[in-house]
């Protein structure tokens, strides 16, 4: 035989458990949505902030390490142990060396190679030069020396009369290594005293400003007409860069005593010279007393009376 429940008025069971809701839990107010959200924001905001700071730290602390010398973890080096050097003139090892100093005993990385090839180039004679490191040991030198087309001869109260070499830029230098023999054959250059202007340094001489324009001239002659070249003696000029009849290169020699030439076109009046001096009368003349060659096509000549 069953017990039946005990129901209520309205019918319902009277067990409690039925009276239990549904659903564990009942949706957030939107108060409580908004601040949920701004526990969220604020903890977002923090993260941000201890990355900025971190960065900020990782940037100063890399930029004080990229300032520093890096540390050197080979060593002082190996010395020096043989000297590289190549040069287009006539300087060669033992000046460098009597130049430089001993490298005995001497680090290849404790030479300060920028230095040596700044100072090597202020050496009036050389143009151009390139110092670099051969490891493990080897230091190379590498210049471009002027080649002197005239000398000068210049007199001072403290050292006397000196012969000066004077390049194609008009530099003025005193010769190192030349023999008697690779000088002997330049001609003289005769100038007036106001062209030579002394260094501030009161070291030398600055350039010569009329010398480019008579360069190829003299080039030109050396390389073409040896002959020419080495019979010319005394060369002088008069406003080579200007266009006028005035403007001219004079030159003695030990054939023509007075050889006259426009500052321009050098080729074609060589090659008139040559043509010139080709000729009977000139070939049995021993000296020629003055050739013009000055004025455009026209030649003027004067020989020596016999």
């Amino acid at each position: 035989m069953t017990k039946k429940k005990k129901t209520n008025q309205d019918g319902v069971s009277g067990n409690w458990k039925t009276l239990a809701p549904k659903s564990s839990r009942r949706p957030a107010s939107k108060a409580a949505f908004r601040k949920r959200m701004l526990g969220v924001g604020k903890f977002l905001i923090l993260i941000i902030g201890l990355a900025a700071v971190g960065s900020v730290f990782w940037f100063f602390q890399n930029r004080s390490q990229s300032d520093s010398p890096p540390m050197d973890l080979t060593g002082p080096g190996a010395p020096v142990s043989s000297l590289s050097f190549r040069t287009n003139g006539v300087l060669h090892k033992r000046w460098f060396e009597n130049w430089f100093g001993p490298l005995r005993g001497r680090s290849l990385m404790e030479l300060d190679i920028e230095k040596i090839q700044s100072e090597l180039i202020k050496e009036p004679q050389i143009s151009f030069a390139r110092v670099s490191r051969q490891f493990p040991a080897t230091l190379k030198i590498e210049l471009r020396e002027r080649k002197p087309l005239l000398r000068i001869c210049l007199r001072s109260k403290s050292k006397g009369e000196q012969t000066w070499l004077v390049s194609n830029d008009g530099t003025l230098y005193l010769g190192t290594c030349y023999s008697n023999a690779s000088v002997s054959h330049l001609p003289f250059l005769s100038i007036k005293s106001q062209l030579l202007k002394p260094k501030s340094s009161g070291e030398g001489y600055e350039k010569l400003e009329g010398i480019p324009a008579v360069a190829p001239l003299l080039e030109l002659a050396r390389s073409e007409y040896p002959g020419f070249y080495q019979n010319w003696q005394i060369v002088s000029y008069q406003r080579p860069y200007d266009d006028d009849a005035g403007a001219h290169i004079h030159i003695k020699s030990g054939k023509v005593r007075s050889l006259r030439f426009s500052p321009r076109n050098f080729d074609a009046q060589l090659r008139r010279l040559k043509y010139l001096l080709y000729e009977p009368d000139f070939q049995r003349t021993k000296i020629v007393d003055s050739i013009d060659l000055s004025h455009d096509k026209s030649v003027f000549a004067k020989l020596t009376p016999s």
